[in-house]
């Protein structure tokens, strides 16, 4: 017999209803044919003879048919392909008989060997064909670092995200980012209250006044050249704060100054009920050393206080009921 189709691979879709599937192309022995379900996701089960499935039409030259004990499903995909094991297992004795179809038989499990390794073959990366690179090797896995070309660019190696210039997201917000992968949590993590998230995602003007129940700007009041007409809710001066703690503390702005005139305790500020929002704490230490108390959530990549800095900015943020220290600063004097 003679081999003119170079086919040895077939691919169906599981449709939940048919489990016999044509092989159109022939196959030596039950053991030449492999048979692989994927699912969804790519990931790939080798299915055992017997067991998962059963094969007709071995010596066949039109193929056979492969039976699967259990229906496909719909999303899974069932890969058939010839795999003939490589060996040559025909031994030629001298003086004796040499018939045709014996002879034959090796030559087409040899093309069949070949065909075999050609799919493989098609499914790796190579260069092209005008590529003058040789030597290429795969370094050994190293997990969390990725392949890339070395400095000299004539070979692989394994490297870090930083090393090539990129980074992983969701990035950390003491890295520059916002530890997030989606855009409420993202406003979340960079500090914006409940309003704060519903003013960001609004697309519209009328959603915006909505979300901090404001009313449209009245236009003689922006025009106005008045400079204490606008004020924010807050009003425009820092409040100012004394103590070693915060425990006295009666929150009316957004923004706090409190110079520390001995150690201090950054303690669990006091808030009226059902407020929602960020404060910043202006502290100026004067050398005396501030201590963060341990009811305070944090990213856990804050920097400790510095009783040498000129200002320690410090923003705290209530959500949900959770106080949250989402920022540290130590500022130069």
């Amino acid at each position: 017999m003679t081999l003119s189709s170079t086919e040895t691979k077939t691919l169906y879709g599981g449709n939940g209803s048919t489990s016999a599937f044509a092989i159109p192309f022939m196959f030596m022995r039950d053991d030449d044919i492999e048979v692989v379900l994927s699912d969804s996701k790519g990931f790939e089960s080798v299915q055992v003879l017997s067991t998962d499935y059963q094969l007709s039409g071995a010596g066949e030259q039109t193929g056979g048919i492969c039976v699967m004990n259990v229906t496909p499903e719909v999303g899974k995909t069932l890969v058939i392909r010839r795999s003939p094991a490589i060996v040559q297992e025909v031994d030629y004795v001298e003086n004796d008989a040499f018939p045709a179809s014996t002879h034959e038989a090796a030559l087409d499990n040899l093309t069949m060997i070949c065909q075999a390794l050609a799919e493989r073959l098609d499914r790796t990366i190579t260069f092209k064909v005008s590529s003058a690179v040789t030597g290429v090797e795969l370094p050994e896995p190293d997990a969390g670092r990725i392949l890339a070309w070395n400095e000299v660019g004539d070979n692989l190696s394994n490297r870090s995200l930083a090393d090539v210039g990129m980074v992983l997201l969701p990035l950390a917000v003491s890295e520059g980012g916002t530890g997030a992968d989606n855009a409420p949590d993202a406003l979340f993590s960079l500090g914006f209250g409940e309003a704060g998230q519903a003013l960001a995602m609004s697309e519209y003007a009328s959603e915006a006044l909505a979300a901090i129940n404001a009313e449209p700007a009245d236009v003689d009041i922006l025009k106005a050249d008045t400079p204490d007409i606008l004020q924010t809710v807050f009003g425009d001066e820092a409040q100012t704060h004394t103590g070693t703690d915060l425990s006295g503390l009666a929150v009316n702005r957004n923004h706090i100054k409190w110079t520390l005139t001995e150690a201090s305790s950054f303690s669990d500020v006091p808030l009226p009920d059902n407020w929602t929002g960020a404060l910043v704490f202006h502290v100026y230490p004067a050398t005396f050393p501030l201590v963060l108390a341990t009811s305070y959530k944090t990213d856990g990549g804050l920097d400790d206080p510095d009783s040498a800095a000129g200002e320690i900015r410090i923003v705290v943020e209530r959500y949900n009921g959770r106080k949250s220290i989402i920022s540290l600063m130590n500022m130069e004097a």
